[in-house]
């Protein structure tokens, strides 16, 4: 299934366009990918066939699945280029909410974590806010965690807390504990 969804640089294009999208239609996805509508067209049957999409009439849906959410996480990690930042400042930097576990969709903001071991400048946050914002083409939300800012979380927020460490990814350095 990977080879036949990957195979082109087109279909890049339309599996990143549509999975990010709650319906669809063949004409909608030609007319912001580009791509001629006969193509579209086989390769939305495409992912209708192989269980990634659901069809009424002339509408595509992408299902919820584990496919579907690890295909878009991956285009997610590929949005970030965690290697051209500036990040020497930080002992770790992860994402966590619906970016990391692959349910985001084109409207979602992208919640990053980022390890201090003391607060940093703000034109350094501002810098890196931007930069991933640019990178990912959504909002960021940032969250500081110095040592003094886990402790507060994990007492006064203990399921934020264990959402944060069983859902996050890691992107560089260390992991959040």
């Amino acid at each position: 299934m990977l080879t036949e969804l990957f195979k082109t640089k087109e279909r890049v294009r339309i599996i990143s366009y549509i999975l990010y999208h709650k319906s669809l239609t063949v004409n909608q996805v030609s007319n912001e990918t580009g791509i001629t509508k006969g193509l579209v067209s086989r390769y939305l049957k495409y992912v209708h066939g192989v269980g990634l999409f659901t069809k009424t009439k002339n509408i595509y849906q992408p299902i919820d699945c584990a496919h579907t959410r690890a295909i878009k996480l991956l285009f997610n990690l590929n949005k970030i280029n965690i290697n051209s930042l500036d990040i020497d400042w930080t002992t770790g930097i992860g994402i966590f909410g619906s970016w990391a576990q692959g349910t985001n969709t084109y409207e979602s903001d992208l919640d990053l974590w980022v390890k201090v071991d003391a607060y940093p400048a703000e034109y350094q946050l501002a810098r890196l806010q931007r930069d991933i914002s640019a990178m990912a083409g959504v909002e960021v939300n940032m969250l500081v965690l110095t040592p003094e800012k886990m402790k507060s979380i994990k007492m006064a927020d203990q399921p934020f807390y264990n959402s944060l460490l069983r859902t996050s990814i890691v992107l560089k350095g260390g992991s959040i504990e």
